[in-house]
């Protein structure tokens, strides 16, 4: 059991998330500032947890989303048939990831324990506890700020390398300026 606390708290967090992009879409619809501000009664989680907790489930919109471009992307390419490509659209993300070399009638030797596409693993590995809201399973699995970014930087590398293993115009491996959004720097990095 968590504790009730732990429940609200997530709870608030993913509904203040979806308040503000939702207060966003108003400001940018109206052309106005809102006035209004969200504090939940009972509290979000800490602002590190709270960040946490987004990315987490943006990165696996992300990785789903971009297995399926790629999908599509097979079936424009004749690569695959419209069947064959809707029948991969519904496996789970980490398997339609890693499945994609396959699809594409490319060997390939991407592992999901080694190297950059271990991060798209691990990220899918959170997923069902974070979008099925398994607050037990967040709670013991809730990465640090400085594993997601880990994981979010490992997650463009291994994005890259996907383009680089399918030919997708990338003769030269992965784009450098591809990769520098997955590394962020402070004012006082060089």
């Amino acid at each position: 059991m968590t504790d009730p606390s732990d429940r609200v708290a997530i709870w608030n967090s993913f509904f203040k998330l979806a308040w503000q992009e939702s207060k966003q879409i108003f400001e940018i619809d109206k052309g106005c500032q809102c006035k209004d501000i969200f504090d939940p009664l009972g509290g979000t989680l800490p602002d590190d947890q709270f960040h946490v907790l987004a990315a987490v489930v943006l990165c696996n919109l992300a990785i789903e989303a971009r297995a399926n471009h790629l999908i599509e992307e097979l079936i424009e390419d004749k690569k695959i048939t419209v069947d064959v490509g809707e029948a991969a659209r519904w496996l789970p993300t980490k398997q339609k990831w890693f499945i994609l070399p396959a699809l594409a009638g490319i060997k390939a030797d991407i592992s999901s324990s080694a190297g950059p596409h271990q991060a798209v693993a691990q990220l899918c590995d959170l997923r069902n506890d974070f979008l099925h809201v398994n607050y037990k399973g967040m709670m013991e699995r809730l990465p640090t700020p400085n594993t997601l970014v880990s994981y979010f930087q490992r997650f463009v590398e291994a994005m890259e390398d996907m383009n680089v293993v399918l030919g997708r115009n990338r003769p030269n491996g992965p784009r450098p300026q591809v990769l520098k959004m997955g590394k962020f720097q402070g004012k006082d990095d060089a």
